[in-house]
Formats: structure tokens, sequence, C-alpha cells
């Protein structure tokens, strides 16, 4: 699996607009129930919401994240990056040589 940074940017914020808000929360529940979306919150203003996102690929990555209702509909624009997570909750590796053995280099 990999893991993908994904933002979600709309013009207004996503709250102004209940059946927007539930068609989107609705969405997302069902994200995380499957294990695709694992952590996922909107910026203080409400114009943003960022989540993690694993998938087997950047096109399933892509796949999940323009079912947003959001996206489909085009109140928002997304941003896909594909984030190499090194640590987690403390855990992974914190020097240069376990870094580059876990990325396949030494």
């Amino acid at each position: 699996m990999i893991w993908y940074l994904v933002s979600r940017r709309s013009e207004a914020p996503l709250a102004e607009s209940q059946r927007a808000l539930e068609e989107h929360l609705a969405w997302m529940r069902g994200q995380h129930e499957r294990g695709s979306v694992l952590i996922s919150g909107p910026s203080s203003d409400g114009t943003m919401g960022l989540y993690v996102v694993r998938a087997r690929s950047r096109s399933d990555a892509e796949t999940i994240a323009q079912s947003d209702p959001l996206a489909r509909d085009g109140r928002a624009t997304i941003e896909i990056i594909e984030w190499h997570v090194h640590q987690m909750l403390g855990i992974g590796p914190f020097d240069i040589d376990a870094l580059r053995r876990a990325e396949g280099g030494e």
C-alpha cells in the first residue's frame, strides 16, 4: 500500500451548505469504514480539508478522491501528493542509514 495526502479546496466554507456537508460526511464515513481514509479533517476556516488515503496506486487514490461528492459536483478541487511515510506515532527509522534501507537504498 502507498500513502497519499489529499487536499480538498473549496471557494466557500463547507459548513455554509448543510446538504453538501451531509453528503461529504456520509462519503467520508464510508471511506473510513473501508479503511481507504485513515485520518481526515478541515482547516480552521473550513475552505480546505486534508486527509490521508491508503491505496495501491495513484490511480486508485485519484478514484477515491474524485468520488467525494464535493469533487464530483465541482464544488472543490483536489490535489493528491504521494507520501512516503517513514515515521508514524514515533515508530520508524530516525537515522539516515535506516531510512535508506527502508527505501530500498543500501
